[in-house]
């Protein structure tokens, strides 16, 4: 008897330690069979709650979707060591140093020989604005374009092995560029229904066979719009696929010029800049860092501080100086941040680094509207 008793004590405290566990795991939860545990969300939170920050966090974590590829759109993507080819455009705003510094570190100079049109364009549109006393919304403690008139457009899903977001900031940033010269000039007969598709622009940006999903470079898009135009028309359905795209587009709606915010494109533009030219030309393309908590993100203000060079793009639509925050579209879809809107902080991020805007053409509406009006008939 005495040897049995080690015996039945090793199998005695096994069965304790399982029922204990259970009876927690009932108390825990009122179901008989709880849900496993989401190892992506706890996995995501925990490098996010590792990353250093400079201060307390001022934003909510989200429920992440369940994704069973997770690489590839929101990866740290070296962007600056692809190949970027040459620029066309604006005016000549850029230092000989500040274009050789970009040539060395970024494989291109900043855009350089805006056409004499375009230039005189530019000149008498900020003009009119000036008498008119619009950029003195660039002094207003709050602006937001989608209570001035301006419908954005609705959030898009990039996907999550596409890299695309590019594509997604750009297209919205043209059509939002073509519906503000419509409101100023009192054209009531643009279009709204009449809108490009990011799969199209990535269609015709994107050389055929290439891997549509790489990350590309928001100038070359805006460029691609100067030279070819914004594609319309043709097969709009975006899928997150690597290949398969097609350029088919009806036709094409080439933009007036476009611009960096800052005459150092490398560097964060200035608050005050990017206000000037989101009310002068509409919403500003930026680049941000994308870092371990960006995908988390789930309201308030974004203010990781992580000021390394920009791998995501993302569209501002305004800005709020009590919250010290831009606010920005992003193409997380819809259940990110506010609807798929959010708030990140001044300088947060590098956020304004390589800011952009693209100016439509007065011409090419004319043409456009001439053109989708004789369809119709």
């Amino acid at each position: 008897m005495k040897n049995q008793f080690p015996k039945i004590r090793f199998l005695i405290l096994p069965l304790l330690i399982i029922s204990v566990g259970v009876a927690r795991l009932n108390s825990q939860t009122p179901t008989d069979n709880p849900p496993p545990l989401d190892n992506y969300q706890e996995t995501q939170e925990k490098l996010c709650r590792e990353q250093s920050v400079s201060g307390k966090r001022t934003y909510t974590f989200r429920t992440l979707p369940r994704a069973t590829e997770l690489d590839g759109a929101y990866g740290k993507i070296p962007w600056y060591k692809k190949f970027l080819p040459f620029f066309k455009a604006p005016e000549d705003k850029y230092g000989i140093d500040d274009i050789r510094f970009l040539r060395s570190e970024y494989g291109r100079p900043a855009p350089v020989g805006e056409s004499k049109r375009s230039k005189r364009m530019r000149l008498s549109f900020e003009q009119k604005l000036a008498e008119a006393g619009q950029q003195q919304e660039a002094r207003l403690p709050k602006f937001d374009w989608r209570e001035n008139g301006l419908n954005v457009g609705e959030v898009g899903f990039q996907g999550f092995r596409c890299n695309t977001c590019w594509a997604f900031a750009t297209a919205d940033a043209m059509q939002i560029s073509r519906q503000l010269l419509a409101v100023r000039s009192q054209k009531t007969d643009f279009d709204k229904n009449v809108r490009p598709s990011v799969r199209q622009l990535i269609s015709c940006v994107v050389p055929k066979d290439a891997d549509y999903c790489k990350i590309n470079w928001h100038g070359e898009a805006f460029s691609f719009m100067v030279d070819k135009g914004l594609p319309l028309g043709g097969t709009s359905k975006y899928v997150a696929n690597k290949s398969g795209y097609v350029c088919d587009a009806e036709t094409f709606v080439k933009a007036l010029t476009w611009d960096f915010v800052s005459a150092t494109p490398q560097k964060p533009a200035s608050t005050e800049e990017i206000k000037r030219a989101l009310v002068t030309y509409g919403p500003v393309v930026s680049m941000l860092y994308f870092d371990s908590c960006l995908w988390l993100y789930g309201g308030g203000v974004f203010n990781e501080e992580q000021n390394q060079n920009g791998t995501h793009m993302v569209l501002i639509v305004g800005w709020d100086d009590e919250k010290g925050a831009w606010l920005i579209k992003n193409s997380y879809g819809a259940d990110w941040g506010e609807d798929g809107f959010g708030w990140i902080k001044y300088g947060s991020n590098n956020i304004g680094q390589f800011s952009a805007f693209v100016v439509a053409d007065p011409k090419e509406e004319e043409r456009i509207t001439r053109e989708f009006g004789q369809a119709k008939k």
